[in-house]
């Protein structure tokens, strides 16, 4: 057996005594540290961090790669869910046009005409395909109308309608954002002013879900009457014909994560909108709100 008596980590044993440092050794040590962060500091460009890092545009065909917001004013829209979802805008390449940052998906807020065709007020989606030559092709074969595809500088597009006349747009994303890594995925709403969930609301849901499922391949769990969630994907959608948001025959509701929901009910009266009671769901808090624009959304908190 080995002698350890002499051993080194035998004085690990030994109580603690705490000793102070000589203050010039202390303070050369300090000006070093200090010198070494600064320098490192000075040569790091970009933060990165689990947020800029997220998917933002979806990962699978049929995911949601785009939210274009029409309002009818730009100016109030940006105030109002500055105010109420904390969003802060890039630089716009348009003037009826205004990008939140980090946001999942990727939402445009816009005043003008959509490229679908007149002035929308609401939501439009736009959705992942991997051959949008084949998608539009499914699309016409399905009774929905859309135009060719064609490139833009985010990607090739093409602009349609379904069946019912419910406006959206098909993205095809370059190749290589188009091979997630192996296991990735896509959440719904991770952070504060996230998009948490979207409904569609359809005029006829069969109709609705012949379309959508024959063009997307999407699958259905279907719930209460009038009433069908969408499978596997993201963010999680469901349709409806009877929104509680009221009368609408046709479009899409979005629904917002946040952290304290009673403060951003509180956010939104004082923004000029309308918040109705929070009430608790199966999966979270939730209020049914409009902007000062009059466009319904849900605030979710989980």
């Amino acid at each position: 057996m080995p002698d350890r008596r002499n051993d080194p980590f035998d004085a690990l044993h030994d109580p603690v005594s705490p000793r102070t440092p000589d203050p010039a050794f202390a303070a050369a040590l300090r000006e070093r540290l200090l010198r070494a962060v600064a320098a490192s500091s000075a040569k790091e460009n970009v933060m990165r961090n689990e947020m800029t890092a997220r998917p933002r545009n979806g990962i699978r065909h049929g995911d949601v790669s785009y939210i274009t917001l029409g309002l009818p004013d730009l100016a109030r829209g940006r105030d109002f869910y500055a105010a109420v979802l904390g969003w802060r805008y890039g630089q716009s390449r348009s003037d009826h046009g205004a990008q939140p940052d980090v946001i999942i998906p990727m939402i445009g807020l816009w005043d003008g005409e959509q490229q679908v065709g007149g002035r929308v007020h609401g939501a439009v989606l736009g959705f992942r395909v991997d051959d949008i030559a084949s998608a539009v092709e499914s699309v016409r074969s399905h009774g929905g109308t859309i135009s060719d595809p064609h490139p833009e500088p985010y990607a090739l597009a093409a602009e349609g309608h379904d069946d019912q006349g419910t406006p959206f747009y098909l993205h095809q994303m370059p190749p290589e954002d188009a091979a997630p890594e192996v296991g990735a995925t896509f959440h719904n709403g991770e952070v504060e002013g996230d998009v948490s969930y979207l409904t569609m609301v359809v005029p006829d849901l069969d109709a609705a879900r012949a379309f959508y499922g024959g063009v997307f391949g999407w699958t259905f769990n279907i719930g209460l009457a009038g009433g069908a969630q969408v499978s596997g994907v993201a963010p999680q959608i469901g349709m409806t014909t009877r929104p509680e948001a009221g009368p609408m025959v046709s479009g899409v509701i979005l629904c917002y994560r946040v952290d304290d929901v009673a403060a951003a009910v509180q956010r939104v009266g004082d923004a000029g909108g309308r918040a109705g009671p929070v009430v608790q769901r199966p999966y979270g808090l939730e209020s049914l709100c409009a902007d000062d624009q009059g466009t319904p959304f849900y605030l979710h908190q989980f």
